[in-house]
This record gives C-alpha cells, sequence and structure tokens, in this order.
C-alpha cells in the first residue's frame, strides 16, 4: 500500500512539471521575440510581395491560445494565416511574450474558467482553447 502511495505522489509531482515545461507549437523563427520592425520588414520584403501592397500589409489573422487543465498558457496557433508566414511567426512570439508576461506563479492566465476532468482522464490530455483575431495594418 505504502509503494502505491509514493507512485502515485511520483506520478502527481512529475504530471505537474510536464504542463510547466513544454509549450506546444514553439516554432523557431528566424528572430529572438521582439525584434526590430527593419528585422520583420526585410523577411516580409522578401516572402510577402504578394499581400505586400504599397509598402504595407493589412490582413486578418486569428490565433488559438491553448491552455492546460489548470488555466495555463502552453501554446499557441495561427488558424488563419496573414498570408505572410513571416508576419506570422512574428505574431505569434509577440502575443507569446506578451501572454506569458502577465503570467504570475501558480495562477491560472485565464481569469474564472477551470476545467473539470472525469475520474480517470489524464490532466495532460486536456487542452481549453480561447480564439481570438486581430487586424493586422503592418508598414514597412
Amino acid at each position: 500500500m505504502r509503494g502505491v502511495i509514493i507512485a502515485a505522489a511520483l506520478a502527481l509531482a512529475g504530471a505537474g512539471t510536464a504542463q510547466t515545461s513544454a509549450f506546444l507549437y514553439d516554432p523557431k523563427p528566424r528572430w529572438a521575440e521582439d525584434p526590430e520592425t527593419d528585422v520583420v520588414c526585410e523577411a516580409v520584403r522578401a516572402e510577402c510581395q504578394g499581400v505586400l501592397k504599397d509598402g504595407s500589409i493589412e490582413a486578418d489573422w486569428v490565433y488559438d491560445a491553448l491552455y492546460d487543465a489548470d488555466g495555463m498558457l502552453v501554446g499557441l496557433r495561427t488558424v488563419k494565416s496573414t498570408g505572410c508566414k513571416p508576419l506570422d511567426e512574428h505574431e505569434v512570439l509577440d502575443h507569446r511574450h506578451f501572454l506569458t508576461v502577465f503570467t504570475k506563479e501558480g495562477q491560472p492566465d485565464l481569469d474564472d474558467i477551470h476545467a473539470e476532468v472525469a475520474p480517470g482522464t489524464s490532466r495532460d490530455a486536456v487542452r481549453i482553447v480561447k480564439r481570438d483575431s486581430m487586424s493586422i495594418s503592418f508598414g514597412c
């Protein structure tokens, strides 16, 4: 019996660290977070000539913010592209940075939302998805 309790405690401890250590959809773009506009514009001009009109892009971008069962941010994914991969990457990193800046240790990132998980369901299998969108006007 004691071995079962210790195994359960270890499993719970491991589950807690697994939730915060990995970030789903973790793109590795060509720049660091919050790059200078000139760096992004260089990539936009090189790769997005089809959507770049008169030196600017105006588009809608739709994304999902993914949260674990504890309401902590574990991922972002693009649902509707701007049509420009460098700009999409920039938006994912920018939003991820913005959202995590306001994260407080031990407190969920989602207000007034909690997950009720059925007995036997792994908390790691639970994702809360918050869809959001924004209009982008990006000038280079």
